[in-house]
């Protein structure tokens, strides 16, 4: 699996604290093996075309699309209060 990151998400990955930048590691090492791993808890949000929410913690996501079938746009990161308001 190919990822690809936006500036948004370069910008919103640079301020969290190390702790969720660690965990967000973790689970793109699990997303780059294998996509459907139940532990990322990947789910489509509702009412737009494409775009998935990765699970890093009960309260930080990342949010992503589907570019190609082996490959991703990882396009912001944050606290699940904000993230959504970012799409």
């Amino acid at each position: 699996m190919t990822i690809k990151f936006t500036d948004e998400f370069y910008r919103e990955f640079k301020r969290l604290p190390t702790k969720i930048q660690n965990l967000f590691r973790k689970q793109e090492i699990r997303f780059r093996k294998h996509q459907k791993d139940s532990r990322l808890h990947l789910k489509k949000l509702a009412g737009d075309s494409g775009t998935f929410s990765l699970r890093i913690t009960s309260s930080y996501r990342a949010l992503f699309y589907f570019e190609a079938e082996s490959k991703a746009i990882f396009i912001t990161i944050g606290h699940r209060k904000d993230v959504y308001r970012k799409k």
